[in-house]
């Protein structure tokens, strides 16, 4: 199965280095789950669940943490949740998916900070997708 997924999101690659996915994503609902949040504007009711960080303790191997993600590519970003939570449906659960979803929020959030001159929809949606790749890899040799 680790070797389908990986070419599914090479398939995936390929299709967001050769399509404008603005004009896909148009119509996508900005993400919502497994702790965290993609909008295009902070506001006040995503400050208070920010703030409102719970103290959890959880068998996941990355930090529990809500995360919100806020870009002007909310919707490029959440078409790219979507599809990953497609593809890697029978590989995440209950657990790992705050794993998953954290990763590719807080890859997300530092790709952001880091390339505040030089940021594009595609930049963004292939660094979040290298991450999910990652992901896969690291957890084919658990």
């Amino acid at each position: 199965m680790n070797d389908n997924l990986l070419v599914k999101i090479d398939d995936l690659k390929h299709h967001i280095e050769s399509v404008d996915i603005s004009m896909e994503a148009k119509t996508t609902e900005e993400w919502g789950g497994a702790d965290v949040i993609i909008k295009s504007i902070l506001d006040e009711s995503i400050k208070e669940w920010l703030g409102e960080q719970p103290i959890v303790i959880s068998f996941q191997s990355t930090e529990p943490r809500r995360r919100a993600v806020i870009t002007k590519y909310s919707k490029e970003l959440s078409w790219l949740f979507y599809e990953l939570r497609n593809l890697f449906s029978e590989k995440i659960d209950y657990i790992s998916k705050y794993d998953f979803y954290g990763l590719l929020a807080q890859t997300a959030i530092d790709y952001l900070e880091n390339n505040e001159e030089a940021q594009d929809a595609k930049g963004l949606l292939l660094e979040v997708l290298n991450a999910a790749k990652g992901f896969c890899n690291d957890e084919s040799s658990k």
